[in-house]
């Protein structure tokens, strides 16, 4: 059982690779074309608002001529998942001339005040990050970049949560990032929004750019998501009342054609997601609890 069920078919595409030219994710030595069809864009991220991530997505995004509005958490809420605030929540416009809002509260929250308050019409779409660090394999069911665009996706609006494998800290490649984010907008709106349409009713796409590199990446796979946890977790007794987290990463989990070894191979992975867990049947219920009734 998968944790987020991953599917085969993305996008209006029926290859398993894309190669990504460097025409089509560089701009002009004068600037970006304009979108075909400019999109209602809602922004949000876990890193917060002014982050550098989600800054490189808006102005990449804005530069192609999209409309975009800009909601996302006041503070960094990375691990936040689909955790929500109860009670009222603070809402800053930091900014008066610019489309982007300050909210006291989890990513979940930042985009549904998006989506129900500041917005006045359902957005086209709605993007969540660049995140600072991959989302990848079972990280998808901790981070709060892939919450908010499951929430957008509960929802039926088509989502994308993109993040950028950061290595030691300092090595995310928000640029490249960003261009992905963008030439998958461009694919999405194409042919009338077919693609926008069949996303919006069955999930989120979930991209992970690898580490910042000299040549940058050439190439796209779409991926299944890793049966893996890339972060193993314990705690120790540290004898002072306190517990001390003790943490570790390994980038090659799962299996070797899935979206962890994926990116840390250097190649952009896009998976696509669905809101549900995976489900077994009640038959499968059965053989784990034979002639089990707790009212008997």
């Amino acid at each position: 059982m998968r944790p987020v069920t991953a599917l085969r078919g993305i996008v209006a595409a029926a290859a398993a690779v894309l190669v990504l030219s460097t025409a089509a994710c560089s701009a002009s030595d004068d600037g970006p074309a304009p979108a075909a069809r400019p999109l209602s864009i809602l922004l949000t991220n876990d890193d917060g608002w002014d982050a550098a991530g989600i800054s490189a997505v808006y102005d990449a995004l804005v530069a192609r001529g999209h409309r975009v509005t800009l909601v996302g958490p006041a503070t960094n809420q990375s691990g936040a998942s689909m955790s929500t605030t109860p009670g009222a929540l603070d809402v800053t416009r930091p900014d008066p001339d610019e489309p982007k809002y300050a909210v006291t509260g989890t990513p979940v929250d930042a985009a549904m005040v998006g989506l129900t308050g500041v917005l006045t019409a359902r957005p086209d779409l709605v993007v969540s990050g660049t995140n600072l660090g991959a989302n990848v394999a079972y990280n998808v069911n901790y981070s709060g970049t892939v919450g908010a665009a499951t929430a957008a996706a509960e929802r039926g609006i088509p989502a994308i949560a993109v993040s950028a494998d950061a290595g030691d800290g300092t090595q995310a490649d928000f640029a490249t990032a960003s261009e992905v984010v963008v030439d998958l907008v461009d694919e999405l709106a194409a042919d009338g929004g077919r693609g926008l349409e069949r996303l919006g009713g069955d999930g989120l796409l979930n991209v992970n750019v690898p580490v910042l590199s000299k040549d940058g990446p050439d190439e796209a796979r779409f991926t299944e998501v890793g049966e893996a946890s890339p972060w193993k977790v314990s705690y120790r007794d540290a004898g002072d009342g306190t517990y001390a987290e003790q943490r570790s990463y390994s980038a090659r989990v799962g299996g070797k054609d899935d979206d962890a070894r994926t990116v840390a191979d250097g190649i952009v992975s896009i998976s696509w997601l669905t809101p549900e867990r995976g489900d077994r049947s009640p038959s499968d219920l059965d053989d784990l609890l034979p002639g089990f009734d707790p009212f008997d």
